[in-house]
């Protein structure tokens, strides 16, 4: 955690030092700080699925459920990481549109506990 603020840290003073000559520089610098705490937190939500395969057999029957949240808090931070880069380079039109398909992405995404629900409603109706 304090590696991963002191990197933050030492990027953004180093954008700020370079942009004053060189602004796309900066944006660079802030790109690859970013891209690096990125690598960072997809290992530590390695080993949290690394553990949470060893509870796997205590949660045997909810397991679909766990994957699904999985895959949708990934989707979450892959989108939210794009779009801040994005933004940060100027072209909030892409970033928009980087958030939209998130968006879809996710709903796209939960279609199967959608209708498991709706089955579920039926079964309840008869």
């Amino acid at each position: 955690m304090l590696q991963i603020c002191v990197l933050a840290i030492a990027g953004l003073f180093a954008a700020l030092v370079v942009k004053k000559d060189k602004p796309e520089y900066a944006s660079l610098i802030i790109m690859i700080v970013g891209f690096f705490i990125a690598i960072r937190v997809m290992l530590v939500i390695g080993g949290v699925v690394e553990e949470l395969q060893n509870f796997e057999k205590f949660i045997s029957q909810n397991v679909t459920y766990l994957k699904l949240l999985l895959k949708l808090v990934g989707i979450t931070y892959v989108c939210d990481f794009a779009a801040s880069l994005s933004k940060d380079a100027g072209h909030s039109a892409l970033a928009n549109h980087i958030e939209l398909f998130g968006k879809i992405a996710i709903m796209v995404a939960g279609l199967p506990v959608i209708k498991m629900m709706i089955e579920m409603l039926e079964e309840i109706m008869r």
